[in-house]
Order: structure tokens, then C-alpha cells, then sequence
């Protein structure tokens, strides 16, 4: 007694649901192409140049002269004993390389920092004085192409710096920690030739070091290389509009619209009639053996009909007067009756997809 076109429902339902998803996708494209085509971002965007660049910074602890090393010089990443520390050779390297020929001019200084900080806890310190000491005078150059490069050796007299920082906590009677930090700082500003200034660059090495502890560790603190591309301003107002692009998208979107109202609609009436078809399949198989099918509709004119609201209702009504529950289809997956006879008096339930919502309950 099952409704012939039961599974059809559901397989309709599942097609109109993978319908739904590629109307979703082909809306989601269409608003990308939208604003794709109103913000002109990307393509409005034109390259200029490239470059990049790279920094290095090595030392060398020289030794004074003592009974205890054979090798005056000491590498990096070592610990070393600070009362035989004579100086410190610090080299820094710094490479620019440009895609094309620019009007640079480039500063760049070395300059010993001496500064002495003050713990309040692990998480927080404060600095509590602080003195630049020039090595290399702050220079100027300006010239055209594509290279700058800027070689310097200095040698810090770690002595002196480590001096100051004991008069300075002696003096005021603050433990605090002291260090001195080697800084080359560079400054580079360009562009093209006759261009704008469309390159501004800065970078500092810094070589940390340690002051009054009886062993000290240095610490390298730098970028070691970067880069960068340089694109044409565009001013807002120059930006075209992708005219194709904007017209596709928005007769994409207007369709999908439409396209989503009817499917969603649908859908929800195909809902509807998948849970009428699953309601129907349960009473059928649950009680089929006291249900008969009409092949027509009886007619009701000389019965006094009794609308049943619920179909178990009529279940006890057959178990009392012992007739056979007549099923009839009346809309094809829309509509079908359940009847009990008896005497003059009809007993009536109705099943619709429009009220389906009227499930058997377990």
C-alpha cells in the first residue's frame, strides 16, 4: 500500500537541496565579481621596483695579555672572563639591492649606548639612565643605481663603558643591570629618477654587551635580511570600473535570486510531501492489517461524518466496533482519508501534506 512515487519525493527533495548549493556557489561568485570589478585594487596596482637587503654583524673579543689563554682573540657565542676583556672589534655589513636604477641618499651612524636599568620584578624594568656615546659620526650620501653597501669595523674599549657604569652604581648606590649596546643605524630614502620618494627604508644592528659581571655573553639583536615591492599610487578617483565584470555579476546575482526564492519554495513544499509520504509508509506498515484500500471514493452523502483528529483515535475506534479502516487516496502525495463505517455514522481522518505536522506518535 505504499505510495508509488514515495521515493521519488525524497529524491527529489535531496536534487532540489544540491540545486540549493549550486545557486549559493554561483551567488557567492557573483558578489565577487561585483566588488572585484568596483574595487579595481589588484589590477589598478602597478610595479615599480623590487628590492631587498641584507645585514650582518660578527666581533671578536680581544684578550689582555694573560697566563691563562694562548689565543688572543676569542670567537663569537662564547662566555668571557669580562677582567680579561682588552676591547671589542665589532664588524658590521649592510647590502641594498635594488630591481632598478634609483636617486638614493642613505645616513647611517654607529653609536655606543651605555645604560644602566632597574628591575622592579621579572616582568618589568625600568631604564634609569642612559648615555649615546658616538663611534662613527652620523654621514650623508646621495648617488644613483642599484647597489649601497656599508662596510664598518669598530673596536669598543669595553673597559671604559664598563668604568662608567661602576662609577654610575657606586655613586648612587643602585644595583642596577648594566650593558652598553653597539648600534649601526641606517637611514635610506629614494625612487626612481625624477620619481617620487617611494622608498623609505630603516634598519639597526645592535650588538648587546654586558657591563659589570664577572662573565659576560654578547648578544647579536637583528633583522638579517627583507625586502620589499614598490607599486604606483593610484589615486581613488583613476580606478576604473570593470564594466563587463560588473554587468556579469549583477545579472548572476539577480538570477540567483530569483533562482533561490523558487527553490526554496519548492523545497519547502517537497519537504512537506516527504513527510506526508513518511507518515502515510508508517501507518500503512504499522496497521496494514486491519487497513483496506478503495480503489474509488465513497461516496458520503448518506453517512453522519465524525472528523477524527487523530489517526490513533480511529485505531480505537476499529478495535471497538471491529471494522476495517478504508484508505483512500484522494490527492496523490498531497491528500488521502482513512474511514470506518458503521450504521449511518462515517468515522473520517484526514491526512495532508499541508498538516503533517499530525505524525503518529510511537
Amino acid at each position: 500500500m505504499k505510495p508509488k512515487n514515495g521515493n521519488k519525493i525524497i529524491l527529489k527533495q535531496w536534487v532540489q537541496v544540491f540545486l540549493l548549493i549550486i545557486v549559493l556557489i554561483i551567488m557567492a561568485g557573483s558578489i565577487w565579481a561585483i566588488v572585484k570589478s568596483v574595487s579595481g585594487e589588484e589590477s589598478a596596482k602597478e610595479e615599480l621596483y623590487t628590492y631587498n637587503y641584507n645585514s650582518n654583524l660578527s666581533y671578536r673579543v680581544v684578550l689582555k695579555d694573560n697566563p691563562f689563554f694562548t689565543n688572543k682573540t676569542l670567537g663569537m657565542n662564547k662566555q668571557y672572563i669580562a677582567s680579561l676583556i682588552d676591547h671589542i672589534e665589532v664588524d658590521t655589513k649592510y647590502n641594498f639591492q635594488s630591481s632598478k636604477d634609483l636617486e638614493y641618499n642613505y645616513t647611517y651612524e654607529i653609536v655606543a649606548t651605555a645604560k644602566g636599568t632597574y628591575s622592579e620584578s621579572e616582568a618589568k624594568s625600568t631604564e634609569v639612565w642612559s648615555k649615546n656615546y658616538p663611534i662613527v659620526p652620523l654621514a650623508t650620501k646621495t648617488g644613483t643605481g642599484k647597489d649601497i653597501a656599508i662596510n664598518q669595523t669598530v673596536s669598543i674599549n669595553y673597559n671604559t663603558y664598563n668604568q662608567v657604569m661602576t662609577d654610575f652604581r657606586n655613586q648612587f648606590g643602585l644595583s642596577v643591570d648594566a650593558s652598553v649596546d653597539v648600534s649601526l643605524k641606517i637611514n635610506v630614502t629614494g625612487g626612481l629618477p625624477g620619481k617620487d620618494k617611494t622608498l623609505q627604508e630603516s634598519n639597526t644592528m645592535t650588538l648587546e654587551i654586558p657591563l659589570v659581571k664577572p662573565t659576560i655573553e654578547l648578544k647579536p639583536n637583528y633583522v638579517n635580511n627583507g625586502g620589499k615591492t614598490i607599486y604606483k599610487e593610484t589615486p581613488a578617483g583613476d580606478i576604473d570600473i570593470n564594466i563587463p565584470l560588473l554587468v556579469v555579476g549583477i545579472i548572476m546575482l539577480l538570477f540567483t535570486v530569483i533562482m533561490l526564492k523558487k527553490l526554496g519554495s519548492s523545497l519547502l513544499t517537497t519537504t512537506k510531501k516527504s513527510e506526508y509520504v513518511l507518515t502515510l509508509n508508517k501507518i500503512l506498515k504499522e496497521y496494514g492489517d486491519i487497513i483496506a484500500k478503495a480503489e474509488n471514493v465513497p461516496n458520503l452523502t448518506q453517512y453522519d461524518v465524525v472528523h477524527i483528529k487523530d489517526f490513533t483515535d480511529l485505531v480505537d475506534i476499529e478495535e471497538e466496533l471491529h471494522s476495517p479502516i478504508i484508505y483512500t487516496e484522494i490527492r496523490e502525495d498531497l491528500e488521502c482519508w482513512f474511514m470506518i463505517f458503521n450504521d449511518k455514522t462515517a468515522y473520517k481522518f484526514i491526512l495532508r501534506y499541508e498538516d503533517f505536522a499530525r505524525l503518529i506518535r510511537d
